[in-house]
C-alpha cells in the first residue's frame, strides 16, 4: 500500500511534465494489486443479512430494498476496509437497468454482499448515509470489482460487472458525467466491453484503459453534450493517467444504434438475502 502511494504521489510530482511509460506502467502495475491478483480479501459479519420486514420501494428502481441489519465489512487487496453500515438500504444489483439486458440477471447470491457495499457509497437511497460518496468514484467502482470476486464470482464475470457500473453507474467530484448519452449508445459501449473481457482475458487495468477509451468513442459520437472536452487531447484532471497504447476498438458503430433500452419488470428480489 505504501508503495503504491509513493508510485501515485510520483506520478502527479510530474504533471509539470509529461510522464514516461516507464511511469505510467509502474503505477498500471500497482494498480492491478485486486482480489484477482491477491487473494487476501475478506468479510466480516458475512452473509449480508437484511430486515425483510422492511421493505422500500423507490421511484424507477425495478426491484425492492431491504436495510443491512448489522454492519458488513469488507476489506480489499490493499488491505483497505470498506463498510455497508447498518441501515444501508440494498437490493442486491448494482448493476444499471439498461445494461441488465446485456450484463444478465444482476441479483444471485454471490453478488449480495458487493452489491451492499456499493451501494453505502453510492447507491440511491443511501445519500444520507456515513459512507455516501465516502471516496473516488472510481476507488469504488474498483472496490465493487474486489468485492464482487471476494464473494465467489468468476473473474470475466466479475468485470463484466465492474465495466457496467464504471461505464453507467454514479460519478461524482469529477468533471463530466456519462448520464445525458443516449441509453442505445450506452449498450453498445457495454456489448463491445463484455466483448472485450470475453475475447481478451484482460488485467483490471487494461480493461479501465479500454473503458476510458469507449468513454472518448462516445464524447466523439455527441459533441453536442460534451461542448467543452477535445477527445482528441489526453484526458485531464481527475482521469486514470494512462495511455493508449496497444488498446483497440473492435467496432465503431456509424451511427446512433437504435432501439429502446431494456429494464426488467418490476419485480421483488429472490431469495438471495439471509434471513434475518
Amino acid at each position: 500500500m505504501t508503495r503504491y502511494k509513493m508510485a501515485a504521489g510520483l506520478l502527479l510530482a510530474l504533471t509539470a511534465c509529461t510522464p514516461t511509460m516507464q511511469d505510467v506502467n509502474e503505477v498500471r502495475t500497482l494498480s492491478d494489486v485486486n482480489c484477482t491478483t491477491r487473494p487476501t480479501c475478506s468479510y466480516e459479519n458475512s452473509p449480508l443479512k437484511v430486515d425483510r420486514s422492511r421493505p422500500v420501494t423507490l421511484p424507477k428502481r425495478p426491484y425492492t430494498f431491504y436495510p443491512v441489519v448489522e454492519t458488513l465489512h469488507f476489506r480489499d487487496a490493499q488491505n483497505r476496509e470498506w463498510l455497508a453500515p447498518s441501515g444501508t438500504l440494498t437490493d442486491g444489483a448494482s448493476i444499471p437497468a439498461i445494461f441488465v439486458s446485456i450484463v444478465g440477471n444482476p441479483t444471485a447470491p454471490e453478488y449480495v454482499n458487493a452489491g451492499a457495499v456499493h451501494d453505502a457509497y453510492c447507491g440511491v437511497g443511501n445519500e444520507g448515509g456515513a459512507m455516501y460518496h465516502n471516496g473516488r468514484w472510481q476507488d469504488v467502482h474498483r472496490m465493487f470489482y474486489d468485492a464482487l470476486v471476494a464473494g465467489g464470482t468468476a473473474k470475466p464475470r466479475a468485470q463484466v460487472m465492474f465495466a457496467a457500473v464504471w461505464l453507467g453507474g454514479p460519478r461524482w467530484n469529477y468533471y463530466y458525467s456519462m448520464a445525458a448519452v443516449p441509453p442505445p449508445a450506452m449498450q453498445q459501449a457495454m456489448r463491445d466491453a463484455k466483448s472485450y473481457v470475453e475475447k481478451n482475458d484482460p488485467t483490471l487495468s487494461e480493461l479501465i484503459l479500454y473503458l476510458e477509451r469507449l468513454e472518448k468513442r462516445i464524447i466523439r459520437q455527441y459533441p453536442n453534450i460534451f461542448p467543452s472536452l477535445n477527445p482528441d487531447n489526453e484526458r485531464q484532471g481527475g482521469g486514470e493517467g494512462r495511455s493508449e497504447q496497444d488498446i483497440e476498438i473492435d467496432y465503431e458503430p456509424e451511427g446512433e444504434v437504435e432501439g429502446e433500452p431494456e429494464v426488467p419488470d418490476q419485480t421483488d428480489l429472490p431469495e438471495i438475502f439471509e434471513p434475518r
